[in-house]
């Protein structure tokens, strides 16, 4: 049987796959403003994503997707154990209990973190970018597409990989205080949303808890699927 894959390997595989998917997709990204735009090369983010639309942001995350998720599943042909050091089990009480921690953080621990960094900034747009993906969903295809995207791939994608292979990593590197926190701040930072990145942290560090608390991702998984999901609910509604 081949031997476990070292903490630092695993970091490695990490460091290696976010850089891949983050590249790919913005390559991919480069070439739908040329193709789609032309002359208009410089038009501005939100043209470009009424152009393309639910459909053509689907297919521009898939190469970062493939980075996150990917990169574990071809780790496994090199020793990485998805079940011992990503965690990856789910049992049938994580369901509720995975979405109940996601319904609270989304509609309690989020409004009293930036209840005070309003107090100080003034009122910020959180929900800005959320509200530019649901105001793209104008049948029911879209919001099909919606769904697919914020509440099945990006938690399954973001979990494994964060969660999973980068905290995993970390734990056995670091400790589990070290683990959480940096793999909150990444999952934080790798999505460039300056506005939202306290929430981001803060999710990340709940779904953190969770796999530390019962070695599974399960409730993580659970938990970023509902807190996706109330706020396209809310957005749609």
């Amino acid at each position: 049987m081949r031997p476990q894959m070292p903490a630092t390997t695993r970091l490695t595989w990490a460091a290696a796959g976010w850089s891949a998917g983050f590249v790919a997709s913005l390559a991919a990204s480069f070439v739908a403003v040329a193709v789609l735009l032309g002359p208009e090369f410089l038009e501005t983010e939100d043209n470009l994503m009424s152009r393309i639309g639910i459909g053509g942001l689907v297919m521009l995350q898939v190469p970062l997707w493939l980075g996150l998720l990917g990169t574990p599943l071809l780790a496994r042909r090199y020793g990485l154990r998805w079940r011992s050091q990503l965690g990856w089990v789910m049992r049938l009480v994580d369901v509720p209990v995975g979405l109940a921690v996601g319904l609270v953080t989304q509609l309690a621990a989020v409004p009293l973190l930036y209840w005070p960094i309003f107090r100080i900034f003034g009122d910020l747009d959180v929900e800005e970018p959320a509200r530019e993906l649901s105001d793209l969903a104008v049948g029911p295809s879209d919001v099909a597409l919606l769904v697919v995207m914020t509440v099945v791939m990006a938690p399954i994608s973001e979990e494994v990989f964060f969660r999973g292979l980068l905290q995993g990593a970390l734990r056995d590197r670091l400790g589990p205080v070290w683990a959480v926190a940096i793999a909150s701040v990444a999952f934080g930072i790798t999505h460039f949303q300056l506005v939202q990145f306290p929430a981001l942290v803060l999710v990340g560090a709940v779904n953190g808890l969770l796999v530390l608390r019962t070695g599974r991702l399960g409730p993580a998984l659970w938990s970023h699927a509902g807190f996706n999901a109330i706020t396209v609910a809310v957005l749609l509604s």
